[in-house]
């Protein structure tokens, strides 16, 4: 008589983790065997990036990654080709690892610094400061100034540009389809300067970081987020499209203005105060049109939005230039920043696509073609005053 076979049932969680465990097995013996070792007759590649210099009174303070594939270890520090002392938090950088560099040094305001860093193996790696300039301290003071910069470029003129609600209510729907597609040209400038702005930082960041993949994950997900939103509301904005696509731009600008805050702080954080001057009333200009862009759907509404719409509108769309000019005046990181250039390129492009479907008759009428090509040549004579 035959057995009776007896079928084990194994979990597919179970199953899901054998490909995991083989992968991590291959990992382990790599670095076991390391089967290349053998083949390497070249010297170590050593790079290290300089994510941050800043200038206290007869110090400087330089903030530094490993950016290479090989371990550097700092062994001396020259600034305008003499050697000075320093003191390190860890000068044995592994692979990504961070280290602060402390020097003593009399610099002064408004001259060039040269600074080199020679590693055990003799390699040399330069960077040079154009004018120093004393970094800003973190403190209340400092706070508040970056905060009314932040109001200026962001708060002040997109509640300006929202007062243009009233004229617009009045407007016919032939003037509405114009306003609208002046929406559209004023985001895609904005979309071609955040993207070259993001492209610009993600160069600067560390090589090892990938900022053009940081940039285009941070856009990916915007997009992502945006079109997961408007499904969720898709229900709720029934009757009151305006408001929703309001709500849309204001979120789409509020992102790249963080990006204009972030320049001024940088540019202030440097010492170029005549650049940050002129920046804050550039941007000021500049970003009246962007309360007009956000009350422009709101013109086809039946209805007036509560004035607390108007102050939420306000809010976001303007608010995020005063974080921006904190974390450019403070903490600015050329990788994070390509990340957050990325979110907010994403964010105007979904935008872009989301009001573009809603224009009656779309671009391609006189009404919309005229407004489109209005919004990115006024963008464009605006925009002439913050180059």
């Amino acid at each position: 008589m035959a057995a009776d076979h007896v079928s084990v049932k194994v979990p597919n969680w179970l199953l899901s983790l054998v490909p995991v465990a083989l992968v991590g097995l291959l990992v382990v013996v790599i670095f076991a065997f390391n089967p290349i070792e053998n083949l390497r007759d070249v010297p170590a590649v050593e790079r290290v990036a300089f994510e941050r210099t800043t200038f206290e009174p007869g110090r400087i303070e330089l903030h530094l990654r490993n950016d290479g594939p090989d371990p550097v270890q700092i062994a001396q520090v020259l600034i305008n080709d003499a050697y000075w002392r320093f003191e390190a938090s860890d000068a044995d950088l592994g692979r990504l690892e961070t280290a602060t560099i402390t020097v003593a040094y009399p610099w002064e305001p408004g001259l060039p610094v040269k600074i080199s860093l020679v590693t055990s193996t003799g390699v040399v790696i330069i960077h040079e400061i154009e004018a120093a300039a004393l970094t800003p301290e973190f403190d209340v003071e400092t706070l508040g100034i970056y905060a009314v910069l932040g109001i200026y470029i962001g708060v002040v003129p997109v509640s300006i540009g929202l007062l243009w609600f009233s004229s617009l209510r009045r407007a016919s729907k032939k003037w509405l389809s114009f306003f609208l597609a002046f929406t559209v040209g004023l985001l895609a400038f904005l979309l071609v300067d955040t993207t070259g702005e993001g492209l610009e930082l993600a160069g600067e960041a560390a090589a090892a970081l990938d900022g053009l993949a940081l940039f285009a994950i941070g856009a990916l997900i915007a997009v992502i987020c945006l079109m997961r939103l408007e499904n969720a509301l898709e229900a709720r904005k029934a009757g009151r499209e305006g408001l929703f696509l309001a709500y849309l731009i204001a979120a789409g600008i509020g992102l790249h203005n963080l990006g204009e805050g972030l320049a001024v702080g940088a540019a202030l954080a440097a010492g170029e105060i005549a650049l940050g001057t002129f920046l804050v009333l550039g941007f000021a200009l500049h970003n009246t049109t962007e309360g007009l862009a956000i009350v422009a759907p709101l013109g086809r509404e039946g209805e007036r939005p509560a004035l607390s719409h108007f102050a939420l509108l306000g809010a976001i769309a303007g608010v995020p230039a005063i974080t921006g000019a904190w974390a450019g005046g403070f903490i600015f990181n050329a990788a994070w920043a390509a990340l957050a250039f990325g979110i907010a390129a994403g964010a105007i492009a979904q935008v872009i696509w989301t009001i573009s479907r809603s224009i009656r008759g779309g671009l391609v009428t006189a009404a919309g073609t005229g407004g489109f090509v209005a919004g990115l040549g006024f963008m464009y004579l605006t925009s002439l005053l913050t180059a």
